[in-house]
């Protein structure tokens, strides 16, 4: 695509005005458990939650690369809402996990989205049809919304490892997300007890059922994951140097924050360009090797470190105001500090002779 209609993408994806008025009203909830209706409204009408859903379910159809800065502009107007339209489009990922009709039931709605867990926190027994399940997840953020439920359980017969959905009236939710930051993201727990599931609603994640014709489906899941969360980590680190270079600071902060800058660039070009190429390089040879993906996810970690580390450094530079509840800087650090501690953006390792360590 070329770079004057890419941009003219993007536009249409967040205007500036857009990223403005979400980075005014930010303060609204920012120590709140959810976000407000008005704007989930605009996400869904803005078809957030639909990035990589196909046209002919009322989709998007973007590319990683397009959503990757998406997120990244997001994240610097507010982490939260950045964190709720990765976590919610991201589900679009299994649209070819289901059937084709199962897939339009599930993801034509106007507001469609889903919350869940990757974590393998339940029991699925094999019965006629299908099977039941009973198990407790947590972090489903966007519960506050979901129009359907998924989580891993271990199946008891075979000991395989399996996804099932559910939709909202047969989970329970518990509103316990106490963070310390991205604490509008409702993200929450949910408990299923002994509850049937269909054969058609169970699946295996990165298992494609049909090919819907989208590009991003035939990144590996893993890799699909990094970037998105490893692009609202990077805006969130834009936003607060952003928010530094406001405040008044001694000069030997002011002297450093060049380089910090300097860093941050590098780290951000790193990343959208191996996310880039990665798009490139599947859309020409298919499925990657083990050893290719390894190192694809391996530079978006790579990245994402050096953005970490700018911003510990840059930390004390704050003074105590960064502790305190009730201002910008402060938000935005402790948004950033939580999404360090999801395990896809943990320190990377590389085994450059035996593909991935």
């Amino acid at each position: 695509m070329a770079v004057g209609a890419q941009r003219e993408r993007m536009k249409m994806l967040l205007a500036r005005e857009e990223q403005e008025w979400l980075r005014e009203r930010s303060s609204e909830w920012a120590e709140l458990e959810t976000v407000p209706e008005d704007i989930v409204e605009w996400l869904v009408r803005r078809r957030m939650f639909k990035l990589f859903v196909p046209a002919a379910f009322g989709g998007g159809e973007q590319s990683l690369t397009e959503a990757v800065r998406l997120y990244e502009a997001l994240a610097e107007a507010d982490g939260s809402v950045a964190w709720l339209v990765q976590i919610g489009a991201g589900g679009g990922f299994f649209v070819p996990s289901f059937a084709p009709e199962i897939a339009q039931q599930f993801f034509s709605g106007e507001g469609a989205v889903i919350a869940g867990s990757g974590a393998v926190a339940g029991t699925a027994r094999r019965v006629a049809g299908g099977y039941r399940v009973s198990g407790r997840w947590r972090y489903a953020s966007g519960a506050q919304y979901a129009t359907l439920f998924t989580a891993n359980a271990r199946v008891q017969e075979t000991g395989a490892v399996r996804a099932f959905a559910w939709l909202p009236e047969q989970v329970r939710l518990e509103r316990d997300w106490r963070a310390l930051g991205m604490r509008a993201t409702s993200s929450w727990s949910f408990t299923v007890d002994d509850v049937f599931v269909p054969e058609e609603r169970s699946f295996v994640v990165g298992q494609k059922l049909w090919k819907p014709g989208l590009l991003v489906y035939e990144l590996p899941f893993e890799f699909f994951a990094t970037a998105s969360i490893g692009a609202v980590a990077l805006g969130l680190a834009q936003a607060f140097f952003q928010e530094l270079e406001t405040m008044e600071r001694p000069a030997a902060v002011r002297a450093d924050l060049p380089r910090w800058r300097g860093l941050l660039e590098y780290a951000r070009r790193m990343f959208h360009e191996t996310v880039n190429w990665a798009e490139k390089t599947t859309a020409v040879a298919g499925e990657k090797q083990s050893e290719q993906e390894g190192l694809e996810e391996w530079m978006l970690r790579g990245a994402f470190q050096i953005a970490r580390q700018c911003v510990l450094e840059a930390l004390p530079a704050v003074g105590m105001v960064v502790i305190l509840e009730g201002n910008t800087i402060g938000r935005i650090a402790r948004d950033f500090l939580t999404i360090c501690q999801h395990r896809v953006l943990r320190r990377p390792e590389w085994a450059w002779e035996g593909g991935r360590s």
